[in-house]
């Protein structure tokens, strides 16, 4: 089976807790994840099964939504809630005056360093293994990008604010959290995260981990969320050959909440891939699967 699970996640398990479980629901198919959450969070995640795990890049890509309640007037070593506090900070002059001004910086491409306390490999090594023993690490930056950040809730007496958060790939909501206590001057970290939705798929489809049967999301529901051709059966041929195939001369085209530079999904009767623009108007294939 070909196929995506969607889990509600609860908090306190690991994605990989998630990734067996199902794997032994389903009978030893294969099983993998498309982007870990933290055992601290809940909410969404997305499994693939079969050869479906090699699309998981490409599920990985989608934009995400996070709610998290911030916790202003202190800092912890993991940025959320399962540190311990290392700081802890005034914040009399916290209102939301300030808060929406330092939201502001947020806005579109920023960089952004990790947690220490987190999945990002040193030279192979899982960062959290070398934080845990005692290693200073330097946390490299990266781009991510956030679409925007709604806030939720005005600040609460207890220091507390809640936020959704429209990011894309890569993004941690708890160096979000830090950094946003940084900028403020009062500190800050998650107090409470959750994973709302990935592309098209949200928690309403979701299935509990521990269920012995899982609703099943076809590969066809993934291609909606793309850029997308629908190609004839003579193209179909085609690509699933190697060629290279005439972008114009397909059967329908729709584009999904994540347009893609230089890659676009292709869908058959029985297959769905991913191919990346060839010369004028052509696509060459990339990765191909069977839907079935």
């Amino acid at each position: 089976m070909n196929a995506l699970v969607l889990i509600n996640k609860p908090e306190g398990y690991r994605s990989t807790t998630c990734v067996a479980i199902a794997r032994k629901n389903l009978g030893g198919l294969k099983v993998g994840h498309a982007g870990t959450l933290d055992s601290t969070a809940r909410g969404l995640l997305v499994l693939m099964t079969g050869n479906a795990t090699r699309l998981c890049e490409y599920v990985m890509s989608l934009p995400k939504v996070y709610r998290t309640v911030i916790q202003f007037g202190a800092e912890t070593d993991t940025y959320d809630y399962s540190g311990e506090i290392i700081a802890e900070h005034d914040r009399d002059n916290l209102n939301m005056k300030l808060i929406r001004d330092a939201l502001y910086e947020f806005s579109g491409l920023r960089l952004q360093s990790p947690p220490a306390v987190s999945a990002v490999k040193i030279d192979g090594t899982p960062a959290y293994k070398l934080a845990r023993s005692g290693k200073d690490i330097d946390m490299k930056s990266r781009p991510v990008f956030f679409r925007r950040i709604d806030i939720v809730s005005p600040l609460d007496d207890d220091g507390t604010l809640t936020l959704d958060v429209f990011c894309g790939r890569g993004t941690y909501i708890r160096s979000l959290a830090h950094d946003l206590g940084k900028i403020t001057g009062c500190g800050a970290y998650v107090k409470s995260l959750e994973r709302v939705s990935i592309g098209n798929f949200t928690l309403e489809h979701a299935n509990s981990p521990e269920q012995e049967e899982y609703d099943i999301t076809t590969l066809h529901e993934l291609a909606m969320n793309f850029t997308r051709i629908y190609v004839s059966e003579k193209d179909a041929r085609s690509f699933t050959n190697g060629m290279s195939i005439l972008l114009r001369q397909a059967v329908r085209t729709s584009r999904g909440v994540c347009p893609m530079k230089d890659i676009v999904c292709v869908e058959g009767d029985n297959f769905l891939g991913f191919g990346t623009y060839a010369g004028y108007d052509y696509v060459k294939p990339l990765v191909i699967v069977p839907k079935s």
